[in-house]
């Protein structure tokens, strides 16, 4: 009678250390890889005051993976520069080629804003206040696993001097709603913890 008592608490124990174990390992896995969106920064803009000719605008777009264990697909990344009343008038577009980033990484893309039109060549050199909007989807990487694509429309505004340089001395984030996406974690996670823990 003793004896099938303490087998059925050995049993119990070996269930319960079963079961706090794979909670641990789950919430480690939240941990490590639950999926924060990439951070978009304009962090050098500057539109020449001469030759009113070939006018553009050069920029530096800057985009911060936050995650430590995941990576990110980046689709095509579609810019515009805006200006004029509400910031709402296009001046030029740029595309971004499609890239992969690694975790924790920050990628770094100059461009130019430049085939504008004669019309809006003064109004770029005489603004002082400028919208860059990006348009694009990802896909976070983690292991051999792909999320589904997440789209992306953040904006922000660039003041510029009279030399037409940045004035904010640190990058400008462009911004949207949320920063973070809910943290689901892919059944293939509570797989793997599984093959680890029996």
């Amino acid at each position: 009678m003793s004896e099938s008592r303490s087998e059925s608490r050995g049993l119990c124990n070996c269930c319960f250390k079963f079961l706090i174990s794979a909670g641990l390992t789950v919430l480690i896995f939240w941990i490590s890889f639950r999926f924060i969106k990439p951070r978009y920064y304009i962090v050098s803009f500057d539109r020449p005051t001469t030759n009113y000719s070939s006018l553009f605008a050069s920029f530096q777009l800057e985009i911060e993976n936050k995650n430590r264990q995941i990576g990110i697909y980046h689709d095509e990344i579609a810019l515009t520069l805006l200006a004029g009343p509400n910031l709402s008038s296009p001046l030029s577009h740029f595309v971004v080629p499609a890239f992969y980033q690694g975790h924790h990484k920050t990628a770094e893309k100059p461009g130019n804003f430049s085939g504008i039109s004669d019309g809006n060549r003064t109004r770029l050199a005489r603004e002082s206040v400028f919208r860059v909007l990006a348009n694009s989807a990802f896909r976070f990487k983690v292991l051999g696993w792909k999320s589904r694509h997440h789209k992306v429309s953040v904006a922000g505004d660039v003041e510029v001097d009279a030399e037409g340089k940045k004035t904010a001395t640190k990058g400008i984030r462009l911004s949207s709603s949320a920063a973070v996406v809910a943290p689901v974690v892919p059944s293939t996670f509570f797989l793997y913890a599984l093959v680890i823990l029996t």
